[in-house]
């Protein structure tokens, strides 16, 4: 099974849209504002899960 060139193409963009704010919020959860290591969990997965959506939404708009 090969995955569609278009669908990853649409998840590289959404990975790089989203992965700066993430960046930033985990860092600022290490620095300044610390946070429990169960929320950091959830909002990786929850990041991980909008990159995989927004990609997956922006394909959809787009195959015929």
């Amino acid at each position: 099974m090969q995955i569609n060139p278009q669908l990853i193409e649409k998840i590289k963009e959404s990975l790089f849209s989203v992965l700066p704010i993430t960046a930033i919020v985990l860092l600022l959860s290490v620095t300044i504002a610390p946070l429990a290591p169960g929320v950091i969990v959830l909002f990786s997965f929850g990041a991980f899960l909008l990159i995989i959506g927004i990609g997956i939404s922006r394909w959809a708009w787009i195959s015929p």
